[in-house]
Formats: structure tokens, C-alpha cells, sequence
């Protein structure tokens, strides 16, 4: 039986003292043979940022197939990198995407409706894919673990003579780049990877800094991209962030619409419109943003109920991301403990800052661990096993305060020539499922009869049972479509 549990929302508590953009955390760039073509063409990172630590975790998806490549990343002293698991990127990216659901529809005939649903059902609807409370999380396959050394800028022309040694080149573009970072006193940490035939996906990697930082030098991912490419950044920390310097992009909602005939929206055309439209393409979407998310359940205008998150083949829902990411763990046989999920729900309204035994640079693992102070949370609370990213993640940070906040771009290669620095935003909610206001074909579902199409509840005059049928721009969208034949939308981000 499915959970059926509101979201407990705190309420926003700014952050503005936690950030500190004069230091820096490590995106990477990537360094290929000269006979090999790879291009990277997207980047998904999370960044975890509290007074304790920032920590970066960095994941490429790229197009070739190179033998082998290189990945280098500019970090201030005292950084240290670690594996992450899949499961971490997989829930996340699940759980925040946008969801699409149809319109709520009905047949106009005497006491019928579109299936079974009836005229009179007025908290009916039909949903597409993506059109009910249920949300699978996926696996793909990555590559790893990594070769990796860490170059001091003490020693000149370090990070060149190790590319060259190893059989990458560096281009005359990118050299500026490094040669910016030396300067700045940045060391890098350079991985050596050699990943399968068939994957396209490294597996991730993460970067921990001691102290507050929410600035990601952003010019050295420039290194290996091509014309555009695109990112995908989550924010954990005690406050909404959003970046400087870019434009914000909305998806206009009014457009959105459905096809009944091919269940798909357009929302992923609508998205790729507005990030273009913006400033040339430098532009951030926030298509989710959430206090509590992680560990209390949630609910949204078109999942009322709550959402349920299942892993791939499973029939066990669980109504919390925290939870979810056990699951994909256990899954993906990156954990065999199963206890930790429980141990999430107990700290949801938490008021104590997690905290981490250890020295710096060891892991929780480590029988080197001490305690924590009274009046904090041990952060291996938190680990299921060796699956421990959230734990890491919350070092620092008070669970019933943490924001869990999407940010996407498909940012021009020109835009790489700034860090991108991080600050508070708006602390409003943003929901990331949306009922499309539109309807394509909608008479598959009623062959005859006339169909008649409910726009988003949100809308409506609270109480108002009154059903809206097609509007001129519904049809003339129909028609529009018609003529591209059998073209299907996207309904969701890339």
C-alpha cells in the first residue's frame, strides 16, 4: 500500500554567511590523445556547501569512444577527492525532473467519460508517462576507479608535463586557461581513466574542501566541450541558491502542452527555447527547488497525495529522496544495508548539525573516528555502508533547514570564460511537476464524442466545477502539429 504523506516544509532560513566566493571548488576538464575525438557534451555536478566543508561532486557524459582520456581539476590546498556512487547522481536527477501530466479531460456524452473516468469526477484526470505520483529511479552504467596524482603549482608547468607524458595534448585555447589557475595558486588534481566500449558516463567523483565556498571555476570545463554544453548542478545548503551573472530562464507553463495521441508534452522544446532565448544561452533554469525534500516526503499540485520513488524492478515505493537513495544503493550493489533508510526519517525535523568524526580527509568508514560533540548528529548515521554521499553531503548543515535546488543550462562555449559564483536566491518553493494547460488530439480518448479539457487547477476559482473545453490557441497548436506529422515532443530536460 502507498504512503500517502504531505511534504513538512520549513521555513526558509537565508544563508548569506555560509558563502564564500573568493574560494574555489573544481570542475574538470577533460584532455584527450591527438588521435582521438571526444567531445564532452554535458556535466552534472552537486554541490554540498555548510560553515564545515564544500564538497563538489562531478560526473561527464561524453560522445566518442576514446582508448583512454584525462580529467583535471583545479582545487585549492587541502582538497581532497573521493569516488561517489551512482545511486547519488541517478536519485537525484530522478527525483527533481520535471514531470509532465495531462490536462484533465472528459467526453461529452450523457454521463460518460474519457476510460473510466466521468464528467461529474471532478479530482479525475488522465495522465500520460509521466502522469502519476510514482517516480523510477534508473540505472546507467559508468567507469571507474581512477589513476589519479595531485600537481602542486609550486613546480612550474607541472600539470603540462604530466599531460604530455601521458599522451595528451593541451591546445592553445585551453593553456590561458591553466596558466589563469597557476596564477591564482590553484593545485590540480589530474585523473587517468580508461573506460569501456560501450560507457558513456564516468563514474562520479567528489571534492572536499574545508570551509564555506560556492564558487566553481567554471573556465576550466571549457577544456574538451564543443559548441554548447550542458549542465545540470544541485545545490544542498541551508538556503535557495542560484547563480551571478546569468540570466534567469522560465519555460512559459501557459504554452505547455499535451499530446494524448503520442502521451508526450512539449515541455523540452519549450525548455530549449527559453535557455536560448536568454542573454544568447547564458541562462540557468530552476525547475526544482525544495526545503526538507531530502529527508520529509513531498507533495505538489499534480501529486497531492505525495510522490513515491521506486528503483528500476522494484514494487516497494518509499516517500523520501534519502530513502530513495538507499534503495538505488542497494540496486545498484553499491550498499547491503538496508537499516539506514529508517535512521532518515527519525532525523527529518532535525534541529542539530550533522557532524563528522573523523580527521579531515578520512572517511567515515575509518576506525580512526572518534565521536561527535553532544548536541550533534554522528554523520554515520547517515551512510548506509560504504554508500555515503548524503552523509557527506550534510556535514555541517541542520537536516529540517537544507534546500534541495535543481539548476540546468546548455551554456555556449562562450560562457566559460567566468566562474560561476553562487548566492542566495529567492527562498520561494518551486515545484517540479506541472499539469500542461493544453491539449493535442485529445479526441483519441472519446472517438465521437466531444472532449473536454480542464486547464491546471491552479488556475481555477477554488470550488468552481465548471469544465473548460479546447481554446483557439489549443487548436490552432493542434493544427500546427498535424502538420509535422508524426514529430513527437520531449517531456523532459536532456
Amino acid at each position: 500500500m502507498k504512503l500517502r504523506l504531505l511534504a513538512l516544509l520549513a521555513l526558509a532560513v537565508p544563508a548569506a554567511t555560509l558563502l564564500s566566493p573568493r574560494e574555489a571548488l573544481a570542475c574538470g576538464g577533460c584532455f584527450a590523445p591527438p588521435t582521438e575525438t571526444t567531445v564532452v557534451n554535458a556535466h552534472r555536478m552537486v554541490l554540498s556547501v555548510s560553515p564545515v566543508q564544500s564538497v563538489l561532486w562531478d560526473q561527464i557524459q561524453y560522445s566518442g569512444d576514446p582508448r583512454e582520456f584525462a580529467w583535471v581539476l583545479p582545487v585549492k590546498p587541502g582538497a581532497t577527492i573521493e569516488v561517489g556512487s551512482d545511486a547519488w547522481f541517478e536519485t537525484l536527477d530522478a527525483a527533481t525532473s520535471v514531470r509532465i501530466t495531462a490536462p484533465n479531460s472528459f467526453c461529452a456524452s450523457s454521463g460518460g467519460g474519457c476510460g473510466t473516468l466521468s464528467a461529474s469526477d471532478s479530482e479525475g484526470g488522465v495522465a500520460g508517462a509521466f502522469g502519476n505520483d510514482q517516480v523510477t529511479v534508473l540505472h546507467r552504467g559508468t567507469v571507474g576507479p581512477y589513476e589519479t596524482v595531485t600537481l602542486t603549482t609550486d613546480t612550474p608547468g607541472a600539470l603540462n608535463t604530466w599531460l604530455e607524458r601521458n599522451g595528451f595534448g593541451v591546445d592553445e585555447s585551453t593553456q590561458p586557461v591553466i596558466d589563469a589557475y597557476v596564477a591564482e595558486q590553484f593545485d590540480f588534481i589530474a585523473l587517468k581513466l580508461q573506460p569501456g566500449k560501450d560507457v558513456k558516463e564516468m563514474k562520479p567523483v567528489r571534492v572536499v574542501m574545508p570551509g564555506a565556498s560556492a564558487t566553481l571555476p567554471l573556465r576550466m570545463v571549457a577544456a574538451g566541450t564543443g559548441a554548447n554544453v550542458a549542465i545540470t548542478l544541485f545545490t544542498i545548503s541551508e538556503a535557495r541558491l542560484a547563480p551571478e551573472g546569468f540570466a534567469a530562464a522560465a519555460v512559459p507553463v501557459d504554452l505547455l502542452a499535451w499530446d494524448f495521441a503520442s502521451q508526450d508534452s512539449n515541455y523540452g522544446e519549450l525548455r530549449e527555447k527559453a535557455l536560448a532565448a536568454q542573454d544568447g544561452g547564458r541562462a540557468f533554469l530552476t525547475p526544482y527547488a525544495q526545503q526538507g525534500s531530502l529527508f520529509s516526503p513531498v507533495s505538489s499540485s499534480a501529486a497531492p497525495f505525495g510522490v513515491q520513488y521506486t528503483t528500476s524492478g522494484s514494487t516497494t515505493p518509499v516517500d523520501t529522496i534519502a530513502a530513495a537513495f538507499a534503495q538505488q544503493g542497494l540496486a545498484n550493489g553499491e550498499t547491503q544495508d538496508a537499516d539506514c533508510a529508517v535512521r532518515f526519517a527519525e532525523i527529518a525535523t532535525e534541529s542539530r548539525a550533522v557532524a563528522s568524526p573523523c580527521p579531515a580527509g578520512v572517511p567515515l568508514s575509518d576506525p580512526s573516528c572518534g565521536e561527535v560533540a553532544s548536541g550533534q548528529i554522528d554523520a554515520r548515521e547517515l551512510a548506509c555502508g560504504p554508500l555515503d554521499d548524503l552523509a557527506v553531503a550534510m556535514i555541517g548543515l541542520h537536516p529540517r533547514d537544507v534546500w534541495l535546488t535543481r539548476l540546468e543550462a546548455n551554456l555556449p562555449r562562450a560562457a566559460l570564460d567566468t566562474d560561476l559564483v553562487l548566492s542566495p536566491a529567492k527562498q520561494e518553493r518551486v515545484d517540479n511537476w506541472m499539469r500542461a494547460r493544453l491539449s493535442v488530439h485529445a479526441e483519441v480518448l472519446c472517438g465521437a464524442a466531444l472532449p473536454l479539457v480542464d486547464g491546471d487547477r491552479a488556475s481555477r476559482t477554488r470550488g468552481q466545477g465548471t469544465l473548460v473545453g479546447m481554446t483557439l490557441g489549443a487548436l490552432a497548436l493542434a493544427a500546427a502539429i498535424a502538420r509535422r506529422g508524426a514529430r513527437r515532443f520531449a517531456s523532459r530536460p536532456a
